[in-house]
């Protein structure tokens, strides 16, 4: 598909209307197709096509159909403004592996790529053209608060959007949740030590120089409840045993690089629905960060049929108003710091002699 193409003959600029008029002259019998050829400017040949039923979709001389069809691309187009609008934004990546991943879901014949899993810049430059609701923005750099993404302007959107939809329904603080992610890893950060003055390096021995991280996904709701977590580790298949000591009900998954996927976040949306159990009279809202994980096609249609409303906060203000990492995540790695550095501790202890 050539993504900008100018046409180079007047082949088919007879118009559609033109057809249409030679179609109904031959089929009333009032002209012949040479006639009509001659008279209206249509080959006979087309007029015969037309007379057949060969033609399914009249005026497309010329023009790519949309691979996903015009009602599925509107379906998206709709989509996408609605998860802008929630502060879901979609980057370019993001919307060509949602194409890909809907055209899989519906078995649309497609010739995007299966191993980068995304459409190609030809289908994105087509989709933005046949929708032009919808545009690339980027951010203005008018001033030195634009500049930085936590602003009062991002920050106002964000609970306008939450006000709205808990004026939609009696949301009690039970049904508002928070999830978030966290990393933990297998070497801590050491405290302050005594050392001999003036000297240049102090080190400190831990148990190794590049620790292990392993994703632990928590939720609590705005009634003190929580959620028994899910923990992601850094291998390719899950044994129960790494959950040995955890809180009960605590799932696992395993990852590449021990962070959290799309298809591992769906799996903690399912773990989050059986303990939460929301309804259609009893719907809950969930407040994530915008995550690419959390943006995929599965994740978004479980949610909404599950009755998960899905609001995300504005991007690179989680450290201000993430209620987990203000209250929770902090006081969590400080706590584990410490034990593991009482670990170290005991060892040196057990082998000192005085």
């Amino acid at each position: 598909m050539v993504r900008h193409y100018v046409k180079k003959s007047d082949r088919g600029s007879y118009g559609l209307d033109n057809i249409q008029q030679a179609v109904e002259a031959v089929r009333s019998g009032t002209m012949s197709k040479r006639k009509a050829e001659s008279t209206v400017g249509v080959p006979r040949r087309t007029i015969g096509r037309y007379l057949g039923n060969v033609v399914k979709k009249p005026g497309q001389l010329g023009r790519y159909e949309c691979v996903l069809g015009e009602e599925i691309e509107n379906a998206l187009s709709e989509h996408v403004i609605r998860m802008q609008q929630a502060m879901f934004g979609f980057s370019t990546i993001d919307i060509r592996k949602l194409a890909y991943d809907i055209a899989c879901q519906n078995n649309v014949p497609h010739p995007f790529k299966h191993d980068k899993r995304m459409a190609g810049k030809d289908w994105l430059a087509g989709f933005l053209k046949r929708h032009p609701e919808i545009s690339l923005r980027s951010p203005e750099p008018t001033s030195m608060s634009r500049a930085v993404a936590f602003n009062k302007a991002n920050v106002d959107k964000f609970f306008t959007i939450y006000k709205e939809e808990l004026d939609k329904g009696s949301y009690t603080a039970a049904r508002i949740w928070n999830m978030d992610e966290t990393g933990f890893t297998a070497v801590h950060k050491p405290d302050k030590i005594l050392a001999k003055c003036g000297a240049k390096q102090v080190g400190r021995i831990t148990s190794g120089e590049k620790g292990v991280t392993t994703t632990a996904i928590c939720a609590i709701n705005a009634a003190g409840a929580y959620l028994p977590p899910m923990l992601i580790f850094k291998r390719k298949r899950m044994v129960e045993a790494l959950l040995k000591g955890s809180p009960p009900g605590t799932i696992g998954g395993c990852s590449d690089n021990g962070w959290v996927t799309s298809e591992l976040f769906l799996k903690w949306l399912r773990h989050f629905a059986q303990n939460v159990k929301p309804s259609k009279d009893e719907p809950v809202i969930l407040l994530v960060d915008g995550h690419a994980s959390h943006k995929s096609l599965e994740a978004i249609q479980f949610a909404r049929s599950n009755s998960i409303v899905m609001i995300s906060f504005p991007p690179h203000s989680t450290h201000r108003i993430q209620p987990l990492d203000r209250t929770v995540y902090g006081p969590l790695k400080s706590r584990y710091n410490r034990v593991r550095q009482v670990d170290d501790h005991a060892c040196r202890y057990a082998n000192l002699t005085i």
